[in-house]
C-alpha cells in the first residue's frame, strides 16, 4: 500500500548507526530516534522503536529481540532498517502533509552499492520516486557552516556511532576521504570491557554510554565520579561501584588513538596544495565523539593543526541535509549524480 500522496515535499533522512533523524525542507529536524527496533522473536511483530526500544536493552526476556538497523556504517539488518524507516515516515505522514516525497539520504564511506540499492528499493516500495544520496562528511561540513564550495580545502571529521569518517573537501566535492570502523559504540564496549576486567562487574551498553557521556574527557579531573550498578562476577548479585573520569579515559584511550591515526593517514595522502589550506583552515569535528571533553585539544596536539568542535555536533549531518534541501541547484546536482 502506498503510504504517500502525489506531489509531496522534500524530506531528508540522516541514517546514523546510533540515531536516525528526519528532516523537512522548510522545518528542519522534525524527528530524532535511536536506531533500534524491538521485536517479538516468533511473530516478528514490532514492539517498540527508537527511545522505547533502547530503554528495553538488556531488560527483556529472550523472546524479545533488539535489532540495530545500522552497524559500522553499513546495513546490519535490512528488515530492521525497513521497519524503523517505514514506521518513522508513516508517523511523519500522519503529522505533516508530505505527500509522495523526494528523499535525500546520507551515505557512509563504508556503505557499498548493494546496501545503497537496498535502501533505494526499500523507499521505492514505500512509494518514494526520487531518491538522492549525499556523503556523510559533506553533509556534516555543510551543517557546520563550512564553505565547502571554496577553492580552499577544509577538513571534516565525523565521529559517529559506528564509524569515524574524515574528508578533505574543496569546490563542493570530497577530494580525499577515509574511515575506520571504530566510533562511539566501540567506546561504549571499551568501557564495558574495562569495568569487567578491572572491577569484575558486568554492566550493560546503556550504562556504559551513560559513563561515557558523564565522564569521558581527555583531561580528566579529580573527584569527577559516577556510580553504576552491575552484576558482580564473583557472586552474581547486583553491586554498585564508583567509576571516575581517569578510568574512563584509560578505557577509551586506545580507540581514540586509532581514530587519530586514521586522520593522520588521510593527511599523508592529501596533495601538498590542499595540506596548506588545511593548515590554514583547520579540522572540524562533528558527531557524538565531538562531545568528549577536550578531544579537539588531543587531536590538535597529535596532528599539529587547528581543531574545533562544530556548534551542533550531534545534528551537523541533519542540518547539512536541511540546507541542501533548500538549495535547489545543489539538490538538482545530487539527483542527477545518482547512478546506483
Amino acid at each position: 500500500m502506498n503510504l504517500f500522496k502525489l506531489h509531496g515535499k522534500h524530506i531528508g533522512i540522516d541514517l546514523g548507526t546510533s540515531t536516525i533523524l528526519m528532516v523537512l525542507k522548510d522545518k528542519g529536524i522534525v524527528k530524532s530516534e535511536p536506531s533500534i527496533v524491538a521485536i517479538e522473536s516468533s511473530s516478528k511483530d514490532i514492539l517498540a522503536i527508537g527511545r522505547e526500544a533502547k530503554e528495553m536493552l538488556g531488560k527483556t526476556p529472550e523472546k524479545i529481540s533488539s535489532l540495530m538497523p545500522m552497524l559500522k556504517g553499513g546495513i546490519s539488518n535490512l528488515s530492521a532498517t525497513e521497519m524503523i524507516i517505514r514506521r518513522l515516515i508513516k508517523e511523519l505522514q500522519e503529522k505533516e502533509d508530505i505527500g509522495n516525497p523526494r528523499v535525500l539520504i546520507n551515505v557512509h564511506i563504508g556503505m557499498n552499492d548493494v546496501e545503497k540499492r537496498a535502501i533505494i528499493k526499500l523507499l521505492q516500495d514505500m512509494g518514494v520516486k526520487d531518491i538522492s544520496f549525499i556523503e556523510e562528511t559533506l553533509a556534516a561540513a555543510i551543517g557546520a557552516d563550512l564553505d565547502v564550495d571554496s577553492h580552499e580545502a577544509t577538513m571534516m571529521l565525523n565521529i559517529g556511532g559506528g564509524t569515524s569518517e574524515v574528508a578533505v573537501i574543496a569546490f563542493g566535492k570530497v577530494t580525499a576521504c577515509n574511515y575506520i570502523r571504530i566510533a562511539g559504540d566501540d567506546l561504549d564496549n571499551d568501557i564495558i570491557d574495562y569495568i569487567k576486567k578491572k572491577m569484575l562487574i558486568v554492566i550493560g551498553k546503556n550504562t556504559a554510554e551513560t559513563l561515557k557521556i558523564n565522564l569521558a574527557s581527555i583531561s580528566p579531573v579529580v573527584n569527577k565520579n559516577y556510580e553504576v550498578t552491575g552484576r558482580d562476577l564473583k557472586t552474581g548479585l547486583p553491586k554498585t561501584v564508583t567509576v571516575n573520569a581517569f578510568q574512563v579515559n584509560e578505557a577509551i584511550r586506545n580507540s581514540l588513538e586509532k581514530i587519530i591515526d586514521m586522520v593522520r593517514e588521510t593527511l599523508d595522502r592529501t596533495p601538498p596544495e590542499l595540506l596548506n589550506d588545511i593548515q590554514n583552515n583547520g579540522l572540524v569535528i562533528s558527531g557524538g565523539g565531538a562531545c568528549i571533553e577536550d578531544i579537539d585539544k588531543l587531536i590538535s596536539n597529535r596532528l599539529k593543526i587547528n581543531v574545533k568542535i562544530a556548534d551542533k555536533p550531534l545534528e551537523c549531518t541533519a542540518l547539512g541535509i536541511k540546507k541542501v534541501l533548500n538549495d535547489d541547484s545543489r539538490l538538482r546536482e545530487l539527483m542527477n549524480k545518482r547512478r546506483i
